[in-house]
């Protein structure tokens, strides 16, 4: 029970830290006179530099122990999250989206590394759980956000106390870590066999789902100021909403789970999130936009927590950490497609795009049968 607070900490401080920037989007935009195809640029930076970080963090942890290389990711995220709020160029906030995605990626991959590795010990279903206290993290990150945008109060002393809140949820929670150094990824088991076919149908599921969750997390907010006019705050009240329905659904998540599988709430998940997708396109103002968060945040958050749960049950543990990466490469290909997309023929219509992606996650559902662990107790 002690590691599962302490892992959870680490979650929810990870979460909390790139709501509180993400939120404020609009207004890094604007301080540092950034244009969509430029934000599109310095997301893509974000996601190599998650994407390079999780292929190293694997063998790191292996040589020198999971608390260390998590530390290192994490220090790296907060200096990144300072110069976000320094920025007042184009150039600077690309160098710092970088540094945030490769710290981001150490603390990410190696948080999920020890998620992995106690659900695995303890035979419960506890993914659901820590992705949860992440978009608790999310929650809270995003109302602060929504607070300093109202006030309003300026990036450095918003981030600033961003940075020390995330700070206090780390130091307790990275003190239960396993510091093992293990001689090799799987070595704290038995070899397993890999089913190609049914991880590249996860992997492929996976893909889709964290697009059109980013898609909320990226563009969102930029899209209601810019094209349906939203406040500053509005838009940051919506993403709150969204992070918001993230958490509780993963929360909440173990009973239905437990009642309709893997297969069944992902695929009622998709039919909520495709409804709330045609409602922010083409819904009315209002109210109606608000729903629409609520319902695109309740029904993609089972899709990534999911997906690696039942990765872990067909696979050696190792694939884990090569399923987060895949999943974690929609930050480069989704901000790219989106943004070129949307430069081309609008936001609106990139926005739209995402209803593909999501039927192909109801598709492929099936794939998750039969990799349902008992849930905790």
């Amino acid at each position: 029970m002690r590691a599962t607070r302490a892992i959870s900490l680490v979650f929810a401080g990870s979460g909390a830290a790139q709501a509180s920037w993400m939120s404020r989007l609009p207004a890094v935009l604007e301080q540092t006179h950034t244009d969509v195809v430029r934000l599109s640029a310095g997301l893509v930076m974000l996601g190599v530099g998650t994407l390079a970080a999780m292929a190293l963090t694997g063998p790191a942890i292996t040589r020198v122990g999971g608390r260390p290389v998590v530390g290192a990711g994490f220090a790296l995220t907060m200096l990144s999250l300072i110069t976000i709020a320094l920025a007042h160029s184009p150039t600077a906030l690309g160098v710092a989206m970088l540094g945030m995605g490769v710290g981001g990626g150490v603390w990410d991959a190696g948080m999920n590394v020890q998620a992995a590795e106690l659900e695995s010990r303890l035979e419960t279903h506890l993914m659901s759980r820590f992705h949860g206290w992440w978009s608790i993290g999310s929650m809270a990150g995003a109302g602060v956000g929504l607070a300093a945008a109202a006030l309003p109060v300026g990036l450095l002393p918003h981030l600033t106390a961003v940075l020390v809140g995330s700070a206090v949820l780390f130091g307790f929670g990275v003190t239960a870590f396993d510091d093992v150094k293990r001689g090799g990824p799987d070595a704290t088991g038995p070899p397993m066999r890999s089913p190609a076919r049914r991880l590249a149908a996860i992997g492929t599921l996976l893909f889709c789902g964290a697009v059109v969750e980013g898609a909320a997390g990226d563009w969102l907010a930029v899209y209601l100021n810019q094209d349906r006019l939203l406040t500053h705050a509005g838009a940051a009240l919506w993403y709150a909403l969204f992070v918001s329905a993230m958490a509780a659904g993963r929360l909440i998540a173990e009973r239905p789970h437990r009642h309709f599988g893997a297969v069944g709430l992902v695929r009622t998940g998709a039919v909520v999130t495709s409804l709330s997708i045609v409602l922010v396109v083409a819904g009315p103002t209002g109210s109606w936009l608000y729903l629409a968060a609520l319902g695109w945040g309740a029904g993609i958050c089972w899709v990534f927590p999911a997906a690696l749960s039942a990765t872990g049950s067909v696979a050696a543990p190792s694939a884990v950490a090569a399923m987060t990466a895949l999943g974690y490469s929609a930050s480069v290909a989704g901000p790219l497609v989106i943004g070129r997309l949307a430069h081309a023929a609008g936001l609106e219509t990139a926005i739209a795009a995402m209803l593909p992606l999501v039927l192909t996650v109801a598709l492929l559902a099936p794939a998750l049968a039969g990799a349902d662990p008992e849930p905790a107790r």
